[in-house]
């Protein structure tokens, strides 16, 4: 069985910009930042078996001082066996989407 591999990107909307920083967890392993463009490229060294996965987003500190309602975003997603999911995170102080991406 091929294990799947899961990356990254968080970019805040309101400004335009990818959020550096930002500590992300994938089913309570060890969290890792996002680096100077808002990416990390392999949440979990040697990937992922199928199923149902967390993915939690620290967004809190980013914001600090300024006026927001998110402090964590947690997505629950499905992963399948031998893909790639690239699960990007838009945010805003009041809101958030998401999508697979490339």
């Amino acid at each position: 069985m091929k294990r799947a591999t899961v990356s990254t990107h968080v970019l805040d909307v309101s400004v335009g910009k990818p959020v550096a920083g930002v500590s992300v967890t994938l089913d309570g392993n060890k969290p890792q930042m996002t680096d100077a463009n808002g990416r990390i490229a392999e949440l979990v060294t040697g990937g992922v078996d199928s199923g149902a996965h967390q993915l939690v987003f620290d967004v809190g500190p980013y914001f600090g001082e300024r006026a927001h309602l998110l402090n964590t975003v947690t997505l629950e997603v499905w992963i399948e066996e031998g893909q790639h999911y690239h699960v990007p995170l838009l945010i805003s102080p009041f809101g958030f989407t998401t999508y697979r991406g490339t």
